[in-house]
């Protein structure tokens, strides 16, 4: 994973990271992973429909927001969620929002949703410190989704001010305004390209050249994101010395979590956080179990 541009994030203040969504709670995990600020998450609803879960996921600055999809009755409760935004920004602290509202496996752009200008016009129009909100635009590409050994780019833009909008009169036109200089923001910061499939041939060279990009150059992030939008053929010669000795350690237990993550959630788009997760929480036992295997061995021979 290679970051750029966390030094677009103020070390103090109020910020809305609006972020694109391809991957699930993966996405927020390794976002959070890429700051110094203790960061407060919106979540999909229906991950906190259990009090057990809903506790968890709160106890790790989780926040729900309910989509049509998940019941017209929920969408009452995104009021206590956007006020409890508000108070978090009046805090001086971030809040991460996926400016899509929905998470798909892909490297398309869907339509983006009303939330992120919900939460900046509240901001926004306060009295307290949230009135000083900065919202930083952030894109996220993956190699792949499916399968070990994906590389990821996460790139933050530069801040977005209310000086640029008349977020006090028109909404929809703030909406408006407001998704579309989103949109641009991500074209650049993320590899977006709707026609893109890993059933296609047209991925090999992406993956490729992505692998070359992120691993061994020296360009910035959004020459990175240029780089890929080329349409160039490249000779296929890939070469993973370094990686498959790391996967030697890691290959048994990746399989065992690989194996274990569609018993616990059906959903392909979940897999992939779910493998992260039973990673984090399995591997000192993973780690211990390996110790002991090897003294086994070495004690027979």
């Amino acid at each position: 994973m290679r970051v750029f541009g966390a030094e677009n994030i103020p070390k103090t203040g109020p910020i809305v990271l609006a972020a694109t969504h391809p991957n699930s709670f993966l996405d927020a995990m390794l976002i959070g992973s890429a700051l110094s600020r203790p960061t407060h998450f919106l979540a999909r609803g229906d991950a906190f429909n259990h009090a057990t879960a809903a506790k968890i996921l709160g106890s790790l600055n989780m926040l729900p927001i309910y989509r049509l999809s998940e019941g017209k009755e929920n969408l009452s409760k995104n009021n206590e969620t956007f006020d409890a935004c508000q108070a978090i920004l009046e805090a001086n602290q971030i809040v991460l929002i996926f400016a899509e509202g929905i998470s798909e496996n892909n490297w398309e752009l869907r339509t983006l949703k009303k939330g992120t200008a919900r939460i900046a016009k509240k901001a926004w129009m306060s009295e307290s410190d949230s009135k000083n909100l900065q919202i930083i635009p952030v894109g996220i590409t993956y190699e792949h989704y499916q399968g070990e050994g994906k590389n990821i780019l996460i790139n933050f833009g530069k801040p977005i001010h209310k000086e640029a909008y008349n977020y006090q009169k028109n909404e929809a036109m703030f909406v408006k305004e407001l998704n579309e200089d989103l949109c641009k923001n991500f074209e650049e910061l993320a590899y977006i390209n709707k026609d893109m499939s890993t059933s296609k041939e047209d991925y090999q060279f992406f993956s490729f050249r992505f692998n070359r990009l992120v691993n061994h150059s020296k360009l910035s992030g959004a020459q990175i994101i240029n780089n890929l939008k080329i349409d160039t053929k490249e000779s296929l010669n890939r070469s993973y010395p370094s990686f498959i000795k790391a996967t030697l350690l890691f290959w048994p237990f990746y399989l065992f979590c690989k194996w274990l993550a569609p018993k616990i959630v059906k959903q392909k788009i979940f897999l992939d956080s779910i493998i992260y997760g039973l990673f984090l929480i399995l591997w000192p036992l993973y780690l211990v179990i390996l110790g002991l295997t090897l003294q086994l061995i070495f004690h027979f021979i």
